[in-house]
């Protein structure tokens, strides 16, 4: 059980070591601008508006959680780089097809802990941001 946990711990920072590598050119982050970064971050972690989209409905306006293609991407990267990838394991297929919500909510919150290295001096922060569970919740 002990070793489970620790792999378990190093996918989770290793999925959020990808998103680090992928949010300045996703979410367009001026990094030249600290005041500028830490702004537009601030407002992408309120309300988690990173992880949700406006869509045109009939009757108006809806939002869209979950369906931002920066979650599908991150997927594929990480889990889909190539044939030796997590998500190609024949044991691991049950949490890919379909895709499942924990899956899901894993990646988002790999994202806000990567959008978090910027929140308050708008410089990628160099203390690595806590992906514990401790931190994030869950069991």
């Amino acid at each position: 059980m002990c070793q489970l946990k620790r792999r378990v711990s190093a996918c989770r920072g290793y999925l959020v070591s990808e998103a680090r590598k992928m949010v300045v050119e996703w979410y367009k982050l001026p990094i030249a601008d600290p005041v500028e970064c830490r702004t537009l971050v601030n407002n992408l972690l309120k309300d988690d508006s990173f992880l949700r989209q406006t869509v045109d409905r009939e009757g108006g306006p809806r939002t869209s959680w979950f369906t931002v293609e920066e979650i599908v991407k991150l997927v594929r990267a990480y889990f889909f780089a190539n044939e030796r990838s997590l998500g190609c394991k024949q044991y691991t297929q049950k949490y890919f097809s379909p895709l499942r919500w924990p899956t899901v909510l894993l990646v988002c919150t790999a994202l806000r802990c990567s959008l978090m290295d910027y929140e308050d001096t708008g410089h990628k922060s160099l203390a690595v941001g806590d992906f514990s569970q401790a931190v994030f919740g869950g069991q």
